[in-house]
């Protein structure tokens, strides 16, 4: 299941922070992992995507042949 964005954004409201990024894994064979972002404004949002898109394409290694981009 993939973590709503508002979650990430009770999170940043809760604990008063800009920009947060949610990494979640599930183990085994029913394996699955999701990165969820958020940033209080425009400039925030870009920033926290942009290092969400670095931790899953660079450090996780997500393959971007079967990702459309927005």
């Amino acid at each position: 299941m993939d973590i709503p964005i508002s979650a990430a954004k009770k999170i940043a409201k809760d604990f008063d922070y800009d920009q947060v990024i949610i990494i979640a894994r599930k183990v085994g064979v029913d394996g699955n992992e999701h990165v969820t972002t958020y940033g209080v404004d425009k400039a925030n949002c870009k920033v926290a995507a942009h290092c969400g898109d670095f931790i899953k394409y660079e450090i996780m290694k997500w393959q971007k042949s079967h990702i459309t981009e927005v």
